[in-house]
């Protein structure tokens, strides 16, 4: 029986403090034990006490993630594992995956690299799969929103009697931020993209994490929204969404595992959205955001300040119809908190707590949160701080 429910991996980094602070303060913190993890002993031990302070205590694991030896150890003594130790491509992520697929442990990061998601999948899918480790990729706002939002729509679909072929996302609201995670992972982007390691076209396929796919349409790019149009079955004005690379390519594995294909997804941002966060950070001055000019480089545990963690929203609307769309299904997710950071870390607290004291789907692999929990996750985020975090309408 391992020592602890749940360990928080990465717990100095500035998404992992925050994560710290939501376990400690949760209404369910008696029903689990937990542990934070991380390489820095004396940070820990200040974390530790800090936790303390506002809620529940947590148990004290230093590890080094390029230690295979010692990630086992830490992996040995927990029930699930959520690693927020970013970037996963750098920050050895697969030591940590790959001691959880094999020992059966459930496992959840935030990782937005396309390129270690697949790794991942092709070296761990079948493993996890035998022990039973449910191993849930980008589990915070890429891409839950979206992910369970397709979900949601095609359920409601087929709950008229409609099977989607068409599938779409378009974020009517995202005032988010900047820190220097984010920089890094952008940065690991970058030299990826560059690298001559991968084959011809890995890097602009939009089924990347869903090898052998039954694919919707040869011409289906990554995002799926590649030009500023008017959307009829929005009915807002659209265009490319810098988080849809990732986004997509999570929610074409959710379709592929789930047996939706063939079914398009294309995923955008209204021109509004764009307006409104520009507004909020113009209204409070220059700073963190997305998408705006950045007049500083934030580093490695760096975010953005509490009011703006505060302030920060997101919304998005997703639609799915049938081959002849004749009929449809329009929902809603919405959320409070700046996206990246607060509301990311409760997602993702969420999540460790639904593998951990929820039921959930019977099945193992290198899941999406969608796959791996679906309408467990719904409403458990539905009803966390009381109803006053995130919201799952049905519109249509």
């Amino acid at each position: 029986m391992a020592a602890y429910d749940i360990v928080l991996h990465g717990a100095t980094g500035f998404v992992g403090k925050l994560v710290v602070d939501y376990l400690a303060r949760h209404p369910q913190s008696s029903r689990f034990s937990w542990a934070i993890a991380g390489r820095n002993a004396d940070k820990l031990a200040r974390i530790r006490e800090s936790a303390g302070a506002r809620g529940t205590e947590p148990g004290v694991i230093v590890t080094q993630a390029a230690d295979k030896a010692s990630v086992e150890a830490m992996v040995s003594q927990a029930a699930v594992v959520l690693n927020a130790a970013g970037p996963y491509s750098i920050c050895h992520g697969d030591n940590v995956v790959g001691a959880c697929a094999v020992s059966g442990t459930h496992y959840a990061d935030l990782s937005g690299e396309y390129w270690y998601q697949r790794r991942m999948i092709d070296e761990y899918h079948e493993e996890a799969e035998r022990t039973g480790a449910k191993i849930v990729l980008a589990a915070g706002v890429d891409s839950i929103p979206s992910d369970l939002g397709v979900q949601l729509a095609i359920e409601h679909l087929a709950s008229k009697g409609g099977r989607a072929r068409h599938a779409k996302a378009l974020f009517t609201s995202y005032a988010g931020s900047f820190s220097g995670g984010t920089r890094r992972s952008m940065q690991a982007r970058k030299r990826i993209t560059q690298s001559p390691e991968y084959e011809p076209g890995f890097h602009t396929d939009p089924y990347v994490l869903a090898p052998g796919a039954e694919r919707s349409d040869d011409s289906e790019t990554v995002s799926g929204w590649d030009s500023r149009r008017f959307d009829a079955d929005f009915r807002r004005f659209g265009g490319p969404f810098f988080m849809a690379p990732i986004n997509a390519r999570v929610v074409r594995r959710s379709l592929a595992l789930d047996g939706h294909l063939p079914c398009t997804y294309a995923e955008g941002i209204s021109t509004g959205a764009w307006l409104k966060a520009s507004w909020l950070w113009l209204s409070r001055g220059f700073g963190y955001f997305v998408g705006a000019p950045i007049p500083m480089k934030p580093e490695s545990g760096e975010g953005p300040p509490p009011w703006l963690q505060r302030a920060g929203s997101f919304c998005a609307r997703v639609h799915a119809s049938t081959d002849d769309r004749t009929q449809s299904a329009l929902v809603e997710v919405r959320g409070a908190g700046d996206p990246g950071y607060l509301a990311t870390s409760k997602m993702f607290s969420e999540v460790g707590l639904a593998l951990l004291l929820d039921e959930s789907l019977p099945r193992g692999g290198i899941l999406t949160p969608a796959t791996a929990l679906g309408a467990t996750l719904r409403q458990r985020l539905a009803k966390a701080e009381e109803g006053q975090f995130m919201q799952f309408r049905i519109l249509n």
